[in-house]
Order: C-alpha cells, then structure tokens, then sequence
C-alpha cells in the first residue's frame, strides 16, 4: 500500500503494538487473542508490494466483524473494549485507505488532504478525525479505569494501542 521506507517503519512499530497485549496472553480471552494476531496480520499485509486494494477492504470489513466477536457473552471490560475500539478504527481506516489505483495519464493530482475512499467517496480529513477519536477513546478507557485496577494488562493494552495508532498514522496523511 505504502513504498515509504519511514512509513513502513511505523507499520512495523504498528504490527508489534498489536502483538504486544498478547505478551499479558494468560489474563486474555481466546476472541481477543484471535483478535489482536488479525491485527498484526493486517499491518504486515500493508507492507507487501503488489497486494490489489481490494484485499485492504477485506480486511476492514474482518477487522469490523471481529470487533462485534470480542464483544461477545463473556467479555471482560479491560481486555475486550480496549480491543474492540482498536478493530473498529483499523477497520474504517482500511476502508476509507486512498485506493491504489494508478491515475489517468492526463489527470491532475489530488489536492492536500483530499483522498477518495475505497467506494470512491471523498474522505478529506476523515481518516485524521478517526485516528485523533482512536487516540482519545485509548486515553479515556486508560484513565477510567481504577488505578487499583490498572495491572500490567491494561497498561499493555493502552501502551499496544498506541503504538498501532502510530502504525496506522500514515493511512491518515
């Protein structure tokens, strides 16, 4: 998606930030393992030259329909909400990526800020205003929670998601 050797830096950060609440394996649910590991996939998938942009709207749609598997009977507060917020902004932020479509020989390029979404869709600032919404539910679910209650995995899950907000910052430039 991206030939940036910086933004494939950040992918990278991306990828590991998904793994990270994986380390904190035995306080996690199974759907929020299963989870995080489609995550990390998606930010590898990302880095690979050549993949039709088709295949990032698959992904988004998965990373969407997961975020509804993690909430399911037997969720817990501080593994799977923090989870879920994660799939559900990866997820929109893959489905409103800029097409990687070359563009017509006499065309002319797109101004700053202006990308199109998959379905053709003018999302502007869109993809910006996900990611500093992503950023700011992680916060407020860190500092809602208790600190008597914040053990490593909610510090894991915060510091995870950081990092895969990072990794997905260049989808929202």
């Amino acid at each position: 998606m991206f030939e940036i050797p910086a933004v494939h830096a950040a992918m990278i950060v991306g990828a590991v930030g998904a793994l990270v609440p994986m380390w904190r394996a035995h306080e996690t649910d199974c759907r929020v393992r299963i989870a995080h590991g489609a995550m990390a996939v998606s930010m590898v998938a990302m880095m690979i030259p050549g993949v039709p942009a088709g295949i990032h709207f698959l992904e988004g749609a998965v990373l969407i329909g997961l975020a509804v598997f993690v909430t399911g009977e037997t969720m817990h507060r501080r593994t799977a909400v923090p989870c879920a917020v994660d799939l559900t902004a990866m997820g929109v932020l893959l489905l409103l990526a800029p097409t990687a479509a070359p563009a017509p020989a006499g065309a002319a390029p797109a101004p700053s800020g202006h990308h199109h979404g998959g379905a053709g869709i003018s999302t502007g600032w869109l993809p910006l205003a996900v990611l500093v919404c992503w950023a700011l539910l992680t916060l407020y679910l860190f500092r809602s929670t208790p600190r008597r209650e914040r053990r490593s995995g909610v510090k894991t899950a915060a510091a995870g998601s950081a990092l895969m907000i990072l990794g997905m910052a260049p989808m929202a430039v």
